[in-house]
């Protein structure tokens, strides 16, 4: 599941749907400090892209480990400092497996960046 937009986790973490062995997820929020400097937001926006890139990483991850489902998530926006930025939640039988593809997930968000960031 692809999901651009503002949500929170509590919302994310009950979409996985029925548990089952492991959940698995990360949530990565707006820093204070990036690159040595004082941070006081962020500006995220979707691009053309966006949704086929973040389909892309949800394909790879369900044909590289044996999951049951994945939570692919970007916010857009304002962002303020200690807002949820990106999150990545897998449910799998086994909790190897769903921390593997939870961390493969989030490199790759940030390996493709499938959403324009801007700090400020």
């Amino acid at each position: 599941m692809i999901i651009i937009g503002r949500e929170d986790e509590e919302e994310l973490f009950s979409r996985i749907g029925k548990k089952r062995g492991s959940v698995v997820a990360y949530f990565g929020y707006v820093r204070e400090f990036a690159h040595g400097r004082k941070v006081r937001g962020m500006i995220c926006g979707e691009k053309r892209e966006s949704r086929e890139l973040m389909e892309k990483i949800e394909k790879e991850i369900m044909e590289k480990f044996p999951v049951e489902r994945v939570i692919l998530y970007h916010s857009v926006g304002s962002l303020k400092i200690g807002e949820l930025l990106a999150a990545v939640l897998v449910s799998s039988l086994h909790r190897q497996e769903a921390f593997e593809a939870c961390r493969y997930g989030i490199d790759r968000i940030k390996e493709l960046e499938p959403v324009k960031r801007e700090e400020f």
